[in-house]
């Protein structure tokens, strides 16, 4: 025996849902039959809203179905009426050929109308967008124009303060290298 699962309903409960079920499906059949439309396992299940795959797995409802087809089968069924067409006459053909070519004609220049309304809006669409892009591209622009203007004042503050460290580094050098030559001089 299968353990019985705590979200498994109760099989009382699946036994009484499965009479349910063919309790429906052979009413269904039965209806079908008096009714006098074709009685089929698609139909049957479909009339008792359960399954196909129940109407074919159940015994007494597939026997039922059954039943019902094969005495169908033997009386005949009836079948609807079909109504007989009227005959065109050639008049009647050329009238509604010129009234289909006037509706053709009449759908392509709509069409057309049509075509031109959704170029129009997909363009303006696209030219919006662009212009959107390009704003945002300029100002992207703008910022980085700003960005390197600072960097290069910055850099020429930095280039002058150099210049002059390298001036008195000359200097400096220079009073140096004059030192031993004073002192050479001024020696014994």
């Amino acid at each position: 025996m299968v353990p019985r699962r705590p979200c498994d309903p109760p099989a009382s409960a699946r036994q009484a849902d499965s009479a349910s079920k063919s309790a429906r499906a052979q009413d269904a059949s039965r209806d079908l039959l008096t009714a006098g439309p074709r009685v089929s396992f698609a139909r049957v299940a479909r009339e008792a809203d359960v399954s196909t795959w129940f109407v074919y797995n159940n015994p007494t409802v597939k026997a039922v179905i059954r039943d019902a087809m094969s005495d169908q089968a033997q009386h005949g069924m009836e079948a609807a009426a079909v109504p007989r067409p009227e005959r065109a006459t050639p008049a009647s053909v050329h009238t509604d050929l010129a009234l289909a070519r006037e509706e053709i004609q009449e759908l392509k220049r709509e069409c057309g109308t049509l075509k031109r309304r959704v170029q129009l809006a997909l363009g303006a669409e696209i030219d919006n967008v662009a212009q959107a892009d390009l704003v945002n591209r300029i100002q992207d622009l703008e910022h980085q124009n700003q960005a390197l203007a600072r960097d290069l004042t910055e850099a020429r503050i930095r280039a002058e303060g150099l210049a002059k460290q390298r001036e008195e580094s000359e200097e400096t050098i220079a009073s140096l290298r004059l030192a031993p030559r004073k002192s050479m001089r001024a020696g014994p």
